[in-house]
């Protein structure tokens, strides 16, 4: 069911992309080239197989982003972020503490850009695949305390994940307004799923253990290449004056 989500989801990105380039083919266009800084929130949480309970986890995320707009409405989208994922678990029966996992990443989306609208107000589709380095990997409990308790049941707990790169398929939509000369502002929400397990099922027992969650984040967008002025071509033709002849 998820791949046949995912394959869905991108061939009717893919149409709408193609439809984009077929009405576009004959106006005359300039490409343009953005560079932007964004900033937000990822809530997150992890599929577990068994399943664990679990309460969403808040956590953050900020980049920079280049953007190349080579076709009318069309273009890609590159970012790099900080990302932090991870997964909160309910107290267990008699505890009230909360197990809580924090996983940060240095995150590349290379995502495929379309924007429909006018020149001030744009709606946005941005779609693609990602890449995350691990940084840094903490847990603890909540409420905080010396140390992470021994369960029996949980295996995984006080324990690394295994897999320090993260593959991820992640898109969404937003909405930009541009200014005449003072760039653009932007407000972006986004699903991600990982394709990646964070434990060796093997170790544990767990199958799939992948994270997944909705980004939203707030981006400044600057032109780096000058809007052209447009030059209008005089279509009257000259004043031709005759004399007769006497």
């Amino acid at each position: 069911m998820k791949r046949y989500a995912i394959r869905t989801g991108i061939g009717l990105f893919l149409l709408l992309n193609f439809q984009l380039l077929t009405l576009a083919q004959e106006l005359p266009f300039t490409k343009e080239f953005y560079f932007g800084v964004k900033d937000g929130l990822v809530f997150s949480r992890v599929k577990f197989k068994p399943n664990v309970e679990q309460n969403l986890f808040t956590g953050n995320t900020a980049g920079f982003l280049l953007r190349m707009i080579s076709e009318p409405h069309v273009g890609i989208q590159l970012e790099f972020n900080y990302l932090q994922k991870g997964w909160e678990e309910k107290p267990l029966t008699g505890s009230t503490q909360s197990y809580v996992h924090k996983i940060n990443y240095f995150e590349i989306p290379v995502m495929t850009h379309a924007n429909l609208g006018n020149k001030a107000f744009r709606v946005t589709l941005n779609l693609g695949p990602s890449v995350a380095f691990l940084l840094s990997d903490s847990q603890g409990m909540n409420p905080a305390s010396p140390g992470i308790p021994a369960s029996p049941d949980i295996p995984y707990w006080g324990k690394p994940i295994d897999s320090t790169v993260d593959f991820l398929f992640t898109g969404g939509m937003g909405a930009e307004y541009h200014f005449k000369h003072m760039g653009s502002i932007s407000l972006d929400a986004r699903v991600f799923y990982s394709l990646t397990n964070l434990y060796d099922s093997k170790k544990y027992g767990y199958d799939p253990s992948q994270t997944n969650g909705v980004q939203v984040t707030f981006a400044y967008i600057y032109r780096l290449n000058p809007v052209k002025k447009s030059v209008a071509r005089s279509t009257k033709r000259p004043i031709v004056t005759v004399k007769k002849m006497e």
